[in-house]
């Protein structure tokens, strides 16, 4: 990333500044009407991610001294400002990770030596840089002043606990003070001064604090900087620190200011800081809260933050958002650094040309990788890698390769491939008892769970010769016929939609009890003429539009494991997969409850929505 092509450093120092700028690209509207953000700042955001609209500056908050910023990063295109380029520069900085993750010794002569010296001349910004003094000083709550009530903390869904903090920029640092780790962990208000931390086990916070045998201390710093805020969201390789990624990002050192309680740095841009502790044996029940899955989690104990000081700006901004079914912030977030990964895969694999991660299926738990094919076999070597290489896809459900040139953004690109090349028996790997994310209520128990990898590219050699009986593709005249004669007999097949091109049928399956996966397959594949079965068949609800990618690949993501919901024709190979809600007898597990918006809260705000100075109608999403 040349510095001619980069206009970030200097401009945007701090969450003040950004603001400015996209204000001035008409990428930010400041709302002076009255809101609540008890739910109504989330049923506003809504309708401007379904719309991509812009950045909101809440300026009167009901009950409130502060502004709320929401929707900061609710498009890639401000993702791209906030960075001073557009989104290719996301793959130059991926090389430079992949560098540093695995640095190539020079070759090339001078030219190699130069690209080198270049690389690393970069990497001098990496370093926090201590100051003295920062703005966030200039107000401060001590001991029995501490009052985190005061801050404009968002409610965002209606069976939510509490209220929460979203946008937290967490700091720790473990007893050897060694690398600083900084991550973005949901808190929810307990009282005045204390928060429940939600960091998942393998997280940076989480691992610090099982170094201390007492309370550790905790930063938290909101509103900072873009730079330092998208290092905190990208998961980075572990041997990156996020002030380091900062300083890539930012094309300079971070500021720093050492905190007077906690004695972390601090980023100078915060807008508000809160310093305290986190002891392991002093733990709450958090939750449930409306999650990015699209439902609300389950209820789970985790450690409490106690704030012993609040640090902020005379007049400080409180940056918030809400987590919910894609598109939230944080899915639009995942999709724009998709590019930083990339660059590191093809790294360790020269051979994958492409990688995507859907937002529509959470942003992590499908993904699709686009690859030359050199062997037989050579499809699920891949896959092992992928799964193994990064922490990031250590939660991913569905891995489907294809061949280079496949457009791996388009599901119907993507699903011909399948149901051209990839016989059940033969193509598809299921995998067991495999790490897989807690909030992920379809499998059978938490944290253990099926994978599946779906080898969808053309096949040669000794895979040409692996079958017995070779799969048939069907035409588009016979599929029709398998689905006119299925939903002519008594069963529970509420309507079927077929996609010829892709062999494919996605099913509606009204249940009354606990399906039998492997006898209802069976009768879907049951017929003498095996020319008419699609090769892939999909089972959904009836709720589910049967014609949406979009809602297919979230009940996917969300409503399958694949140890209990794939079947396989043993004769023909055709692969059925269960994406319904599981039933009492198909689960043991609490079934999540899917994200909605009360009637009261979306009526006023259609009312109020001509006040608000918003682009579009503000159509509501539900």
């Amino acid at each position: 990333m040349s510095a001619s092509n980069r206009r970030f450093p200097k401009q945007f120092a701090d969450l003040a500044s950004f603001i400015r700028f996209l204000e001035s690209q008409g990428e930010l509207v400041r709302i002076r009407h009255t809101v609540d953000p008890k739910l109504e700042m989330t049923e506003i955001a809504t309708r401007l991610l379904a719309s991509g609209g812009p950045a909101v500056l809440f300026e009167s908050v009901k009950g409130f001294d502060y502004p709320v910023l929401n929707n900061l990063f609710g498009t890639e295109k401000r993702v791209a400002l906030a960075i001073g380029s557009d989104l290719s520069a996301l793959e130059e900085l991926g090389e430079l990770l992949a560098y540093l993750r695995q640095p190539d010794p020079p070759s090339g002569g001078v030219g190699g030596l130069l690209g080198t010296a270049k690389k690393m001349s970069v990497v001098r910004h990496m370093a926090t840089k201590t100051q003295r003094r920062a703005p966030w000083q200039q107000s401060v709550m001590d001991g029995d002043d501490v009052d985190l009530t005061q801050l404009p903390i968002q409610s965002c869904w209606p069976g939510d606990a509490a209220p929460l903090v979203t946008w937290p920029v967490v700091i720790t640092q473990g007893p050897d003070r060694g690398p600083v780790n900084l991550g973005i962990y949901r808190m929810q208000l307990l009282g005045r001064n204390r928060l429940i931390m939600r960091w998942l086990k393998h997280r940076g916070g989480a691992q610090h604090s099982r170094s201390f045998n007492g309370p550790m201390p905790v930063a938290v710093a909101i509103g900072c900087d873009p730079g330092t805020l998208l290092a905190a969201v990208t998961p980075i390789p572990d041997s990156l620190s996020e002030y380091a990624f900062a300083g890539l990002l930012r094309e300079q050192n971070v500021p720093v200011v050492k905190g007077a309680v906690s004695g972390l740095p601090i980023p100078v841009s915060a807008e508000i800081v809160l310093e305290g502790t986190v002891d392991l044996d002093d733990r709450a029940d958090e939750g449930p809260y409306g999650d990015h899955t699209g439902y609300y989690n389950e209820v789970e104990s985790f450690p409490v933050f106690t704030v012993k000081r609040i640090s902020m700006r005379r007049n400080p901004v409180y940056l918030s958002t809400f987590t919910g079914r894609p598109p939230d912030e944080p899915s639009v977030l995942a999709l724009a650094l998709n590019r930083l990964f990339v660059p590191m895969l093809r790294k360790q694999f020269e051979e994958i040309t492409a990688f995507h991660l859907p937002a529509e299926a959470c942003s992590y738990r499908v993904a699709v990788i686009a690859m030359r094919k050199n062997y037989p076999g050579h499809a699920f070597r891949v896959m092992a890698g992928v799964w193994g290489f990064l922490r990031q896809f250590l939660y991913t459900k569905y891995l489907i390769v294809v061949d280079e040139g496949v457009d791996i953004q388009d599901w119907d690109a993507v699903m011909r491939a399948v149901g051209r090349h990839a016989d059940g028996r033969r193509d598809l790997q299921v995998l067991t008892n495999t790490p897989i994310d807690y909030l992920d209520f379809a499998s059978p128990v938490a944290g253990l769970g099926g994978k599946l990898g779906i080898d969808a590219t053309t096949k040669q050699g000794a895979e040409c010769e692996v079958l017995t009986t070779h799969s048939v593709q069907p035409t588009e005249e016979a599929l029709n016929r398998w689905a006119a004669t299925l939903q002519r007999t008594e069963s529970p097949i509420q309507g079927i939609h077929l996609r010829p091109d892709a062999a494919m049928a996605v099913v509606a399956v009204q249940k009354g009890a606990a399906l039998n996966l492997a006898q209802f397959a069976s009768t879907l594949v049951a017929t003498d003429d095996k020319r008419s079965v699609p090769r892939q068949i999909w089972l959904v609800d009836p709720t589910i539009d049967l014609a949406s990618w979009d809602d297919l690949l979230w009940v996917i993501a969300t409503c399958s494991d694949a140890g209990r919901d794939v079947w396989i024709d043993p004769e023909y190979g055709t692969f059925v997969v269960d994406a319904t809600t599981k039933l009492a007898g198909e689960t043991q597990r609490e079934w999540g409850v899917p994200l909605t918006m009360t009637a009261e809260v979306v009526e006023n705000v259609t009312a109020y929505w001509p006040k608000l100075g918003l682009p579009g109608p503000g159509t509501p999403i539900w």
